[in-house]
C-alpha cells in the first residue's frame, strides 16, 4: 500500500515537471520566432504580453477603447419638521413635514464618451534598421497610435464637465421668529402667536394689493413692501409646515463595455437612500447594456489566439470599431438610450507596414488614410 502511494506521488511530480518543461519550451520557441522575425523582416508586431524582458529594439503602441461616462443628476431634499407642526391646523395647511428625513429624485442622466489606451490592445513593434529606413510613428500622450509617416491632427476625446440645473432651495436650516423670550409660556400659546402674525401679514398684503393705504408710495416701493411681507409670511409658516432644503448633486460612473460582459450593474437608486455605486446598497439596480449592432459581423477577423500569441512581419494592428446602443435601465424602464461607437466591440485587423503612410483615428483605432510609396 505504501509503495503505491509513493508511486502515485512520483507520478504526479513527473507530470508537473513535464508540463513545466513544455511551457518553457513553448516560451522559448515564441522568443526564437520573434527574434527570427526581427532578423528577416524590417518590422515584427507582437502582443505586449509575449514580449520578452529586455526586448527594447522598437516601440510600444496602444489602440484606444471607448469609456462611457454616466453623470446621474440627483435632487436631494432634506425635510425638516417645523417646531409647531402639531398645531398646523391653526394656519389651515394640508401639506407639511412630519419627521426629519431625506428624499432623493433622479432628475436626469448625461452620457459622454472618451478614448483611453486599451490594455488588451497594446503591441510592440520590433524594428530592424538594416532592412530599410525606419518609419516615423506618431503617438498621443496616452500612447495611442495616430499614424505612421504622417502628421496627424486628430484630437482625442476627453471627459467633459456638465452644467447642473438651477434648483430653488430654502435659504438655510434654521427657523426664525420663534417665540420664547417675550414671556409667553407653553408651546400652544407660542404657536397661536405665530399664527396671529401670519394672519396680520396676509391682511397687510391684501391692503397693498387693493390700495388701502393712507400714504401713496411708488410702484417699486409697493412691490418691495409686498415681497418683504411675503418672505416674512413664509418664514412664520415654516414654523408649522417645516422646510424643504434642496440641492443638486452629480454621481459619476465610468463604464467600459466588453464583448464578454455586455451587461453591467453599476449601482442602485432609492428615493429614501439615494444613489449607491456598485451592487451593494439599497434600492433598484441600475443596469447598463451595450447592445452591439453587429456592423462588423461580416468581417473575418483574426482569432484572439492569433492576435495574442503570433508574430506578424511587416504588419500593424488597427481596429475597425463597432456601433452599439448604450442603454440604462432601472425597474424595467429605459432611462437613457444612445447609439454610439464602442471601439473595443469591434475587430482587430492587420495593415501592411513598411513603405506606407497611414493615419489612425486616436479615438477608434480605425485607419483614416492609407498610402504606399
Amino acid at each position: 500500500m505504501n509503495i503505491f502511494i509513493i508511486f502515485e506521488a512520483n507520478f504526479e511530480k513527473t507530470i508537473s515537471e513535464v508540463i513545466m518543461n513544455n511551457l518553457k519550451k513553448a516560451l522559448f520557441v515564441i522568443a526564437m520566432l520573434v527574434a527570427a522575425g526581427s532578423l528577416n523582416a524590417q518590422y515584427v508586431t507582437t502582443h505586449a504580453k509575449i514580449v520578452m524582458p529586455g526586448q527594447q529594439n522598437g516601440i510600444y503602441y496602444a489602440l484606444p477603447r471607448t469609456v462611457v461616462r454616466l453623470d446621474f443628476i440627483i435632487e436631494e431634499t432634506e425635510l425638516l419638521e417645523g417646531p409647531y407642526s402639531d398645531y398646523v391646523r391653526m394656519v389651515g395647511a394640508d401639506d407639511y413635514v412630519v419627521g426629519n428625513e431625506m428624499e432623493y429624485r433622479l432628475v436626469d442622466i448625461k452620457m459622454t464618451t472618451y478614448a483611453e489606451a486599451d490594455p488588451n490592445a497594446m503591441f510592440f513593434v520590433t524594428m530592424n534598421p538594416k532592412k530599410g529606413d525606419v518609419s516615423e510613428f506618431a503617438l498621443t500622450a496616452k500612447g495611442i497610435l495616430q499614424g505612421v509617416n504622417v502628421k496627424s491632427h486628430a484630437t482625442v476625446e476627453e471627459p467633459k464637465d456638465i452644467n447642473l440645473p438651477e434648483v430653488v432651495s430654502s435659504p438655510d436650516r434654521t427657523f426664525k421668529f420663534q417665540y420664547g423670550s417675550n414671556g409667553i409660556k407653553g408651546k400652544e400659546q407660542m404657536a397661536r402667536s405665530a399664527a396671529d402674525m401670519i394672519s396680520r401679514m396676509r391682511e397687510e398684503k391684501v391692503k397693498l394689493l387693493t390700495g388701502f393705504q393712507e400714504t401713496a408710495f411708488s410702484l417699486e416701493t409697493y412691490r418691495q413692501m409686498y415681497a418683504d411681507l411675503d418672505e416674512m409670511e413664509k418664514e412664520y409658516l415654516s414654523l408649522f409646515i417645516g422646510k424643504r432644503i434642496t440641492k443638486t448633486t452629480v454621481k459619476t460612473i465610468y463604464v467600459t463595455p466588453t464583448k464578454d460582459v455586455p451587461t453591467q450593474t453599476i449601482g442602485k437608486f432609492s428615493e429614501s437612500k439615494g444613489f449607491t455605486a456598485g451592487v451593494s446598497g439599497e434600492g433598484s439596480p441600475i443596469i447598463v447594456q451595450a447592445i452591439s449592432l453587429n456592423t462588423t459581423g461580416n468581417i473575418n477577423e483574426p482569432s484572439q489566439s492569433a492576435v495574442e500569441t503570433l508574430s506578424h512581419e511587416n504588419k500593424l494592428f488597427y481596429r475597425i470599431p463597432e456601433t452599439a446602443n448604450i442603454r440604462v435601465n432601472m425597474d424595467g424602464e429605459v432611462l437613457l438610450e444612445r447609439r454610439t461607437t464602442v471601439t473595443q466591440l469591434g475587430v482587430f485587423m492587420l495593415a501592411p507596414l513598411g513603405k506606407t503612410k497611414l493615419a489612425l483615428d486616436p479615438n477608434t483605432g480605425q485607419i483614416t488614410s492609407f498610402g504606399m510609396e
